[in-house]
């Protein structure tokens, strides 16, 4: 243990900094200047050259007076630490030069020095992160193969491990880093000393490779897409390159990359998506046969393919106040693409000129029911009588839409639910309430409908985040206008809103706003027509108008299946790995009514393409449902579902999809980068090695680390003796100025 005197700087006591330091150099030299100009005119050369020496010394010391630099340093010790090795496991290790992986020859080279050491040095392999291996692994080379090469996530984990230990670290690897800001000189903030040993050669291998694909995650149906591919290639020049675009085994597009005189080319390709869902694309360019990296000759990508605009359709039975916010809604929203059809007359009605007189456009039952419903994300119908308009033989066309993924909403009103005539029939199925077939359907008193408690988290009436806030944004809305009379609610269906006085058949509150998920679709029921108070009474009452599309816009992305509104989420660290990458998942599962589901276990698995199981585990969530797992990918590429589960059951709480591609960001340039190897060391005051050294025992390897004692101050011109020093030489300018006869 020494100490030492380290880290010397110069700092101003002034503060301005530079522009100070500026201004007082401006105002000496003007000083020097007039002395100049003052002094030629004394007869004797020595006398003025004595009055310009006494000058600039004068500038001189008014000036440091006035900045008072000071001299800053730090008082440090060397002790000895503890030395670690850490050896990458990237993909790109994995990369033959001479017709050798990389990884060998960095694994010979440990071996060769940690057999050599007395003193047995810690072992850790890293990629994205840092893991401890055993010096068996060394022989095998059997710890897990990383996605990523990220030097300085890893060296800062090893070294916020034990701060007070560390002294050295042995760093093994090939340097290809491709993090976007990684800057080798930027670890010398580490305070540890970093030997290296860089595997790789300089030069630039015999490969080309597909190294960046940009592609937008959503595509809309039936709209063009897009892909750009980028390729270099290191032995073609100005060339042409075939690109081909996979869906699975289908040829989606073929075209051609032209390559300029460095081998870089670029090319976007252009398809049409047909099915709705998430599919994995392929990119691929022909092999070399001498090929050094044939990895990196296809790219993979998940697109999930959606509808640009929500497609709704709303089915008005007659005109009102409620028809009228609704449909002023769904216009303003430019998300969705709205068809309206309001019945202004029916055939009861008594008119006095002939149908086709009074008919803007024929009810179009056939077309909207048979040809065109499956083309609709959602269809509401608002206080609608079906009865005379022939439309019982298309109810259950209506029915097996919902069950087959669909989305349906009834609104109330004298021509809804059980007054509408909808008990018994294929729509009553999917409703989340039970309709009664007698008896009095609707009631015309004002009432405020209440929050079901064990719903306040549900995003259709969660108008504000917090549970106190939401239930107080509820009580201020302005009272409805009267309802339907409904008798409960249907198996697995969920009451939202309840009614304050009026009771079900069971005597539990009357459900005003339900839901359900019938099928692999979902059902909305709101039991009033007068809806639209929440926005313009209440806007009258408290001046506030959004509560009504608030409730609007969340009810309408909770039917349409909004990914950010799912119950239960399971969200992965990234959509794409490498064969045997380590993947991390955050889970959150909620029940239906988004209330926690948990704690408990749950089973996790990983399937391929075809449905098969790949990996299995259990999972335990905590008190809020949310629980983090880590699994490893398989080594075959392709497409792969993450599915969570009940224990003991096949109901699937939440999936996700991801992607595994052999080549992927780590092996788009895999030339290995010894420059910023030996920049590490340097500026680290490590040494530097390459696999072809003879390799030393690790423990004679410098492992001290630096350890600041405290920092001096040394300020010699803020200090009385100074300040006479300066008088005094200020007073013999003066003094000699009066003798030679000037003022």
């Amino acid at each position: 243990m020494s100490e030492l005197w380290a880290g010397e700087h110069l700092r101003f006591g002034l503060a301005g900094g530079l522009v100070a330091l500026w201004l007082v150099i401006t105002v000496g030299l003007a000083l020097i200047a007039l002395g100049v100009y003052e002094y030629r005119s004394l007869p004797q050369s020595g006398r003025r050259r004595l009055l310009l020496a006494l000058r600039v010394a004068s500038v001189i010391a008014l000036g440091c007076f006035v900045l008072r630099p000071e001299w800053i340093g730090q008082r440090v010790e060397h002790v000895a630490g503890r030395l670690v090795v850490l050896i990458d496991s990237s993909r790109s290790m994995l990369v033959r030069e001479d017709g050798t992986p990389r990884r060998d020859r960095a694994l010979a080279w440990v071996r060769k020095a940690y057999d050599a050491a007395r003193k047995k040095p810690e072992l850790f392999a890293f990629g994205a992160d840092i893991a401890p291996i055993s010096r068996s692994a060394l022989e095998t080379g059997a710890f897990p193969t990383r996605d990523d090469t990220r030097i300085a996530r890893s060296l800062e984990e090893l070294v916020r491990a034990a701060p007070d230990e560390l002294g050295a670290v042995v760093l093994v690897s090939d340097g290809a880093d491709r993090s976007r800001h990684f800057n080798p000189r930027a670890l010398e903030a580490l305070g540890v000393r970093v030997h290296t040993l860089a595997i790789g050669g300089e030069k630039e291998l015999r490969d080309t490779a597909i190294t960046s694909l940009q592609v937008d995650p959503v595509a809309f149906l039936r709209q063009p897409a897009e892909v750009e591919v980028h390729v270099h290639s290191s032995s073609l020049r100005s060339q042409t390159l075939p690109v081909t675009l996979r869906r699975g085994t289908d040829v989606v597009r073929e075209t051609s990359v032209i390559l300029d005189e460095n081998g870089n080319g670029m090319v976007t390709l252009s398809w049409t998506p047909s099915r709705l869902g998430r599919s994995v694309y392929t990119v691929s360019i022909p092999t070399e046969p001498d090929d050094a990296v044939p990895e990196n000759n296809e790219r993979g990508f998940m697109l999930r393919v959606t509808r640009e605009r929500l497609r709704a359709l709303l089915v008005c039975g007659h005109p009102s106040w409620d028809a009228r916010f609704l449909r002023a809604f769904l216009k303003s929203n430019p998300a969705i693409d709205l068809i309206t059809f309001f019945i202004l007359r029916t055939q009861n009605d008594n008119s006095m000129a002939p149908p086709e007189e009074l008919s803007l456009i024929p009810f179009p039952t056939e077309e909207l029911f048979e040809q065109h419903l499956a083309s609709f994300d959602l269809v509401i119908f608002q206080d609608f009588d079906f009865g005379p308009y022939q439309m019982a033989r298309y109810l259950p066309r209506i029915r097996d839409y919902v069950l087959a993924g669909g989305s349906f909403a009834m609104l109330g009103g004298d021509r809804s639910f059980g007054a509408g005539g909808y008990a018994g029939t294929p729509i009553a199925e999917i409703l989340p309430v039970n309709l009664p077939r007698q008896g009095k359907h609707t009631d015309e008193a004002e009432f405020s409908p209440t929050v079901v408690p064990e719903a306040t988290h549900h995003p259709v009436v969660e108008l504000a985040p917090r549970a106190l806030d939401n239930a107080a944004a509820w009580r201020s809305l302005a009272p409805l206008a009267g309802t339907d009379v409904v008798a409960g609610l249907r198996a697995n269906a969920h009451a939202l809103l309840v009614h304050p006085s009026l009771t079900s058949e069971d005597g539990s509150p009357m459900p005003v706003l339900s839901v359900a998920a019938p099928g692999r679709g979902r059902a909305l029921a709101l039991t009033t027509d007068s809806a639209y108070r929440w926005g313009m009474a209440t806007a009258g009452r408290t001046g506030d108008a959004s509560a009504y599309e608030r409730f609007w816009d969340r009810s309408l992305r909770w039917l349409a299946r909004d990914p950010l509104l799912d119950a239960a989420q399971i969200t992965t660290d990234r959509e794409s790995y490498g064969p045997g990458g380590k993947l991390r998942a955050n889970v959150w599962l909620r029940d239906d009514l988004y209330r926690p589901l948990g704690p408990g276990s749950f089973h996790v698995v990983l399937q391929n393409d075809r449905g098969e199981p790949e990996r299995e585990l259990s999972i335990d969530t905590d008190a809020e449902g949310r629980a983090q797992l880590e699994l490893t990918t398989p080594e075959r590429a392709g497409a792969y579902l993450l599915v969570v589960r009940r224990d003991g059951s096949n109901q699937t709480l939440a999936e996700q999809g991801l992607v595994v591609e052999t080549g992927g960001d780590e092996l788009a340039d895999p030339r290995a980068r010894p420059d910023w190897m030996r920049e590490i060391a340097e500026a680290t005051s490590g040494r530097s090695f390459d696999a072809d050294s003879d390799p030393p025992p690790l423990d004679s390897l410098p492992s001290t680390r630096t350890r600041v004692l405290g920092s001096d101050i040394y300020s010699p011109f803020a200090t009385p003796w100074y300040f006479a020093i300066l008088v005094a030489v200020l007073a013999l300018e003066w003094t000699m100025r009066r003798r030679f006869g000037l003022r």
